[in-house]
């Protein structure tokens, strides 16, 4: 075959790649969420735990990759109050364990020479998320916060697997053309679009296993600070905590008394003044010119008879 033949096998080799995207594309908008097979993942649900040998038979079988159920991601903040640290977190690293998941990580801080904080993130299976939560919350004097969040990836899950599907089925017509190819060029040009397909399969079936194990498996970051730190301060029955506190709210009594009692003058007396004091401060100089007058008049009288005299 001529250089002539391998331009139109070329181009009929993007042809077959850019037609299996667009199938895939088409295929996705096609496909709903809820047209489940038998063979997929178990979730919350279920009940069932998922492996990684599970999620690697469904990522290699497209036939059978559609989800039994919704894929929800289930995440969950709680911040507590304990008793003792060392112990909270060994019994939610016993927890975990025992019932199939694992501790994602681990930290204490001294916060004192008999206090400790810490933090520690687990993985559970989703089917045990929520006895997980509320087995946590059970280890705590008090639940300072708790925030539960899930992200369904149902669609994208289902998009991956169409996308898979054509991908794949592209990649073995691609590899048909190696036959065909009659010249190193020809090869090349063959071999460089099957790597182009085989690497975007193998990122596509990574993406399905990180959304299957999120899945099946819920985390739960807890954030734990002893309940020594919520006692008040004392030393020999005197608590400055508590001094302190009382000052706090004499001052803010004071400054609220002071506020008061300049809203007072502005809004009631001043108005109040100006209504009633400034009139009679009128009436009070006027009389006083009045009686300036007639004390004036007496003394003109007697100028002039000495003047008449």
């Amino acid at each position: 075959m001529t250089w002539k033949h391998s331009i139109p096998l070329f181009v009929l080799i993007l042809l077959l790649a850019a037609c299996g995207r667009s199938a895939a594309v088409e295929s996705s908008r096609e496909m709903a969420p809820a047209a489940p097979a038998a063979d997929s993942i178990a979730y919350e649900e279920s009940g069932a735990a998922f492996t990684s040998s599970d999620t690697a038979n469904t990522v290699v079988d497209t036939q059978s990759s559609l989800p039994q159920e919704r894929l929800i991601i289930r995440t969950a903040d709680l911040s507590i109050v304990v008793i003792d640290t060392d112990e909270a977190i060994a019994a939610i690293t016993r927890m975990a364990e025992e019932n199939e998941g694992w501790v994602v990580s681990s930290n204490m801080y001294q916060y004192s020479e008999t206090a400790k904080t810490g933090d520690i993130t687990i993985r559970v299976p989703a089917a045990g998320f929520v006895s997980a939560t509320e087995a946590i919350k059970g280890l705590a004097t008090e639940v300072r916060q708790e925030s539960i969040s899930g992200q369904d990836v149902t669609e994208e899950f289902v998009d991956l697997t169409a996308r898979l599907g054509n991908l794949e089925a592209t990649a073995v017509r691609v590899r048909g053309f190696l036959e065909d190819a009659d010249t190193v060029e020809e090869a090349l040009a063959v071999n460089q679009e099957l790597s182009r397909l085989e690497a975007e399969i193998e990122v596509i079936k990574g993406r399905m296993k990180f959304l299957s194990e999120s899945a099946s498996f819920s985390t739960i970051s807890v954030h734990l600070t002893p309940d020594e730190l919520n006692q008040p301060i004392e030393i020999g029955g005197w608590e400055p905590q508590g001094i302190a506190k009382d000052a706090l709210e004499s001052l803010i009594s004071a400054a609220q008394f002071l506020i008061s009692v300049l809203i007072w003058l502005v809004i009631f007396f001043l108005p109040l003044g100006v209504v009633v004091v400034l009139p009679l401060w009128f009436v009070g100089r006027w009389i006083r010119r009045r009686r300036r007058a007639k004390k004036s008049q007496p003394a003109a009288v007697v100028n002039e008879s000495s003047a008449e005299n």
